[in-house]
């Protein structure tokens, strides 16, 4: 894996959990810790803090701003301008066969009315429970055709139940329900149907911590599908 997104890393999250709680129905510390970093990335763009490389250039037309991770990328960024403009300086030699750093270096130090800036900032993550704090979660949307009819009688009837009275939590949502995909044991997960399990299963395995079965949603593969 080369590259990975803040939704990819969640549902990394989320399919480490699964495999944990199908591994070892008893391992609730470690699946409650995994959980609780799902909603951290879930709730903060960056749920820890990270070093940030700037420059500023301060040139005759105004001024430059540049921002990268790494103290090389933001140096490829300085060296391309100074690779363009390299004629305002009184140097013979050819900028594209220079390093990054030193092109920087030498077209700053030649140049009379031009100024290069660099700093390494922190920033930090917003507080977790931050009154301003978003919560943004995530929730995979499949047909209802995914479950049976009498499942869905089912989820008509827990839906208005309190949550202590009902194996899992559930929603109504005009035409389907929201499904909570929090694992569950012992005789909860006993009154949950099979294929609805099975579902529950898969959303939890994409990041998802809700489901949504919708009448006019589409169906997937890798399920079993009801007539109604």
């Amino acid at each position: 894996m080369t590259h990975m997104t803040r939704d990819d890393f969640a549902r990394l999250l989320a399919q480490a959990r699964t495999a944990i709680t199908d591994a070892n129905p008893t391992g609730h510390i470690l699946c409650d810790e995994l959980a609780q970093a799902e909603r951290l990335v879930e709730n903060h763009v960056v749920p820890w803090s990270a070093d940030i490389h700037v420059a500023f250039i301060d040139h005759r037309h105004g001024g430059n701003l540049y921002a990268a991770f790494t103290r090389e990328a933001l140096m490829a960024e300085v060296a391309s301008f100074c690779r363009e403009w390299w004629s305002e300086i009184r140097d013979t030699r050819d900028p594209s066969t220079l390093p990054d750093e030193d092109a920087g270096s030498i077209y700053f130090d030649a140049h009379e009315e031009e100024y290069l800036w660099t700093e390494r900032i922190s920033v930090d993550a917003p507080p977790i429970g931050s009154p301003n704090a978003l919560r943004v979660g995530r929730h995979l949307v499949i047909s209802t055709s995914h479950i049976r009819p009498a499942t869905a009688d089912l989820l008509d009837q827990w839906a208005p139940m309190i949550p202590e009275s009902r194996p899992l939590g559930v929603a109504e949502a005009g035409y389907g329900w929201f499904v909570l995909t929090d694992p569950l044991d012992g005789l909860e997960r006993e009154m949950v149907p099979n294929e609805l399990w099975a579902a529950i299963e898969f959303a939890r395995a994409q990041g998802c911590r809700w489901l949504l079965l919708d009448r006019d949603a589409d169906c997937i593969d890798g399920l079993e599908i009801f007539e109604w």
